[in-house]
């Protein structure tokens, strides 16, 4: 596997890397807003469907700036409801999650640009994973 940055082209039009600025999102169709009131605010953006695969996907942005996703794959088995919630629907989904990143050249792990999980949380009674983009600063002092 790669350990190239993350960059997804979703269907709204919008490329989300390191790059995608909270300005981008703001005027999307179907975006949901959540301000933290930390400095931090997620934006839930609409399912996209890449290889026939459902993900859903939230932004967070700090200062303006993507600073880390999470992401999971919505799959019409797994639920969509906590009527329809077990822990191994969770897990299938974390396992589901990783393997559609690793399908797209992503594997898990810590990278000089950052870092992507990939796991159930008990605590939050889901499964899925995430993208964590290092500071410009915390990459400065990376070798090349």
């Amino acid at each position: 596997m790669q350990s190239r940055e993350f960059t997804f082209d979703h269907p709204s039009g919008i490329r989300i890397s390191r790059n995608l600025r909270e300005s981008d999102v703001t005027g999307l169709d179907g975006v949901t807003r959540r301000d933290m009131g930390t400095g931090y605010v997620w934006y839930a953006i609409p399912c996209s469907e890449s290889d026939s695969t459902k993900i859903l996907i939230s932004l967070r942005f700090h200062s303006g700036i993507l600073d880390s996703l999470s992401l999971a794959v919505s799959d019409a088995d797994l639920g969509s409801s906590w009527s329809d919630w077990s822990e191994d629907k969770e897990r299938t989904r974390a396992k589901r999650t990783e393997d559609w990143l690793a399908d797209n050249g992503y594997a898990t792990g810590s990278y000089p640009w950052g870092e992507i999980w990939v796991g159930y949380d008990p605590k939050g009674a889901s499964g899925g994973g995430g993208i964590k983009y290092n500071s410009e600063q915390d990459m400065a002092g990376q070798p090349a």
